[in-house]
């Protein structure tokens, strides 16, 4: 079964009441295997249903962060019941308190009252500083929709995924093909600098804005330990491959609040700064949402954003 497939989602409602002996008003679905539980007494939750190949560890393993993040008041989602993991026909289900955010056309001004930019790289630094035990410790920062794990199990599955999708039969298709694969082998996935604990995507989609204020971090699926550079690459892309490389600055400035980058970590930050763009895109050929020539096209836009991202980076950290 695919990673990105789910069964049973007709008994979820039932098995949520069954299970923590509440009543479920309406399910919507958020995201893939994402759903928001709205029940007649109490405040909503957010219900997860992992595919039946990702083992019940993991999820328990989720649960076990969102309890460390709370212990340790860090900004996230919390989990909604003692026992917040469950099966549901052979797949794992988490649920977690649904966090309220200001309405949509107000979100942007929220974000600002909240710091912005510097106030989201001031906690990805503070998080880069908690300290590791228990689930925090396991092995993380892999793209859930691929694999769990470290980024090279991320990397790995996204070769595996290509090797697997139809090849093109042109010339141009064959060569476009065979440089995708290149670019996927040569990836880097941050072995060997300094690790800690991470978000796998901590990024503004995953930021909610409450009316009561501040800036709350949620879906914590496959959270572990990788290379610090590896999550931080990808916040400072999300924010800089429109081309405002201000907003680079602000989330440098946050960051090193808590934590300046060694030597390495800034050497390798545009190759680590590559990655997610080329996941993503070989990732949307692969699954049919792209053509290999927009996929290929979106990579090499993504390649020239990333050396001026991490130059300016580079530049904000060395700066007094």
């Amino acid at each position: 079964m695919s990673r990105m497939q789910r069964v049973g989602l007709e008994e979820l409602p039932r098995h949520l009441e069954t299970t923590y002996r509440t009543r479920v008003v309406r399910i919507e679905e958020l995201d893939r295997g994402t759903y928001r539980v709205e029940r007649a007494e109490g405040p909503s939750w957010i219900a997860r249903l992992f595919p039946a190949e990702r083992p019940l560890d993991q999820t328990r393993g989720d649960a076990e962060i969102l309890r460390v993040l709370a212990e340790l008041e860090f900004p996230a989602e919390r989990c909604a019941a003692p026992d917040p993991v469950s099966v549901l026909e052979g797949q794992a289900v988490l649920v977690t308190e649904f966090v309220p955010g200001v309405p949509r056309a107000g979100r942007r001004e929220a974000i600002r009252n909240a710091g912005g930019l510097a106030a989201l790289g001031w906690l990805l630094g503070r998080l880069h500083t908690l300290p590791s035990s228990g689930a925090t410790a396991r092995p993380g920062g892999a793209w859930h929709h691929l694999a769990d794990g470290p980024p090279g199990a991320e990397i790995a599955a996204l070769g595996r995924l290509l090797d697997d999708a139809e090849r093109p039969v042109d010339l141009t298709g064959v060569a476009l093909y065979e440089t995708l694969k290149e670019q996927v082998r040569a990836l880097d996935d941050g072995g060997g600098l300094p690790e800690c604990f991470v978000h796998p995507d901590f990024v503004l989609a995953n930021v909610v804005a409450p009316p009561t204020g501040g800036l709350v971090l949620v879906d914590w699926t496959g959270a572990g330990q990788a290379a610090r550079a590896w999550s931080l690459a990808f916040l400072l892309w999300s924010v800089g491959f429109a081309g405002d490389l201000l907003r680079v600055d602000r989330i440098v400035a946050g960051y090193r609040r808590h934590v300046i980058p060694e030597p390495d970590e800034l050497e390798r930050l545009e190759a680590l700064i590559r990655v997610r763009p080329t996941v993503f895109n070989t990732w949307a050929f692969c699954t049919g949402r792209k053509t290999l020539a927009e996929a290929a096209a979106s990579i090499t836009a993504n390649c020239d954003a990333a050396a001026a991202i991490a130059d300016r980076a580079r530049s904000a950290f060395t700066s007094r």
